[in-house]
């Protein structure tokens, strides 16, 4: 098992602008039972509430954010995979969700 500075898996979220999503798309990473991850999610310049729902995952030990003015989506991308820790990277987008998944 690996600790949280070096997760087997990355996941990460790039967001622009897609507040009405993003809670089910971190609790869906969060959900899993699958527990050797680091989620990081992405806000390039948004202007609706999104900050305001990703500050609110800012204290969880498996979730580190990153605030930027708007970059677009290869910057952001880029940086996010700059960021990884994992020996596994997964991008999720800001408007889906991972269903459960049992760890086998």
């Amino acid at each position: 098992m690996h600790d949280i500075t070096s997760p087997l898996v990355t996941v990460y979220i790039t967001n622009y602008n897609y507040g009405r999503y993003l809670s089910q798309a971190i609790e869906s990473v969060l959900n899993q039972t699958f527990t050797d991850f680091e989620l990081i999610v992405v806000d390039d310049g948004s202007v609706d509430d999104s900050r305001d729902i990703i500050r609110q995952y800012q204290g969880h030990p498996k979730v580190r954010t990153i605030f930027q003015e708007n970059q677009g989506l290869n910057k952001t991308n880029n940086i996010a995979l700059r960021s990884a820790r994992g020996k596994y990277i997964m991008r999720l987008d800001a408007d889906d969700y991972l269903d459960p998944m049992p760890f086998w």
